[in-house]
């Protein structure tokens, strides 16, 4: 046992993931400063349009992404090296994207294309009736209905003045 420990300790490889590690916690960091302004100018720019933008939305979906290759590769969740020994992850056409990102770029309708069978799918389905079931109920309903006697009319309550 104490010899597998010794091999696991001299292994060099362990070592300089922990450099990356350190590295990219620091980059880590830095990526999490910039998503705060991010949505600073993000806040900004609604505040003065009126409407998000969308050169920010998609920075900040690829800041996130970067955040979240960093997490992946420091809890030994992924063996992906994230930027700077990768590329940059870049926004892929991502079809939970809103329409108004869809629209700039010109691909409303393929946009709506890809979420209405996933938004079909996703509808919970309701039973089918029992109208068996529900007949005989029916028709004792009715028989009750006619046998009792309707309510009097009431007065309306005469206006306060």
């Amino acid at each position: 046992m104490l010899e597998d420990i010794r091999k696991n300790v001299v292994r060099g490889n362990i070592w300089v993931r922990l450099i990356y590690m350190i590295v990219l916690g620091v980059a880590f960091n830095v990526a999490e400063f910039v998503i705060l302004v991010t949505a600073v100018f993000q806040f900004l720019a609604s505040l003065i349009t009126g409407e998000p933008n969308q050169r920010l939305i998609s920075f900040g979906r690829n800041t996130a992404r970067y955040a979240q290759q960093i997490i992946a590769f420091v809890t030994f969740a992924s063996e992906d090296r994230p930027f700077p020994f990768s590329s940059w992850p870049s926004e892929p056409h991502d079809e939970a994207a809103p329409a108004t990102a869809a629209s700039a770029a010109g691909d409303t309708v393929t946009q709506a294309a890809a979420i209405a069978p996933k938004a079909a799918a996703a509808k919970p389905k309701r039973p089918p009736a029992r109208k068996a079931a529900a007949a005989p109920k029916a028709a004792a309903a009715s028989k009750t209905a006619a046998t009792k006697k309707a309510p009097a009319a009431r007065k309306p309550p005469a206006p306060k003045k």
